[in-house]
């Protein structure tokens, strides 16, 4: 700290997390320095994630997103594309498909939500087995809802989350719940379809933070439709989304009839 004051040179200091997560050494070391970053990223990828979450000069709500190249680290400029799988329009695989936006930050990412639901419990298998990228327990609230509020009668659920990332946010709800119904009722979802929004023990839907940014995303990656409670619709106005149709619903029932009548 002191030859940075004197010198007026930036110093860069590398170091390694612990287990929990924390940078490895005296907490001190995070009080004297000006800017904290983390560099995130699955073993299994070339992509990193490059995230502030200390900044004397700016805000830490973004987020940088880099892929490992030939050439070193290089910015990617459509972060969305490391969630989402190319898919054939008139494939079967998208039956137990949706489609949800969360933010990291600044940085909306849209991801994809599947849902495999079988006929009977697997043999000795729990869910926690079968739940990947979702928490466990806000997969069984939402299908105890989609039982008892909308009258399926689901014995037993898989989900992923594509690509290993982890959906802690309730904005993706419903799209749980729409790869549910999908994959239950067989029902293909139509590509360019999103989901946002958040579910309640009665079924409704209720509106989550900063939707109108997660809607104008959607509507400039060129999906044609998002689903999101009735409450929100007012508050979205029509402003930069003429191309993208709003569609807003009560509860779960009011949901499925939009999405899944035939």
């Amino acid at each position: 700290m002191r030859f940075a004051k004197t010198t007026n040179i930036p110093v860069l200091l590398i170091g390694h997390v612990t287990k929990s997560g924390e940078i490895a050494g005296p907490r001190v070391l995070e009080h004297i320095v000006d800017v904290v970053l983390y560099l995130e990223g699955e073993r299994f990828t070339s992509y990193r994630m490059l995230r502030a979450v200390k900044n004397r000069f700016g805000s830490t709500d973004e987020l940088g997103v880099f892929e490992m190249s030939e050439s070193g680290f290089q910015a990617v400029s459509n972060a969305t594309e490391m969630f989402l799988t190319e898919q054939d329009p008139d494939s079967d695989v998208l039956v137990g498909l949706a489609f949800t936006v969360i933010m990291d930050g600044s940085r909306t990412f849209i991801i994809e939500v599947q849902a495999l639901c079988l006929s009977q419990s697997p043999v000795g298998g729990s869910t926690s087995k079968v739940v990947n990228g979702v928490d466990i327990n806000r997969a069984n609230m939402i299908k105890c809802v989609l039982i008892k509020q909308a009258g399926l009668h689901i014995p037993s659920v898989h989900l992923n989350v594509v690509s290993g990332l982890t959906l802690t946010e309730t904005a993706g709800d419903l799209a749980i719940a729409a790869a549910i119904c999908s994959s239950f009722l067989e029902y293909p979802i139509p590509k360019g379809i999103a989901f946002i929004g958040e579910i309640g023990l009665s079924g409704e839907l209720r509106t989550v933070p900063r939707i109108d940014k997660r809607v104008h995303a959607l509507a400039k990656l060129g999906y044609k439709t998002c689903v999101v409670p009735k409450q929100a619709v007012k508050a979205l106005g029509t402003e930069g989304l003429e191309n993208i149709k709003i569609v807003g619903c009560k509860n779960l029932k009011e949901f499925i009839n939009v999405v899944f009548s035939r």
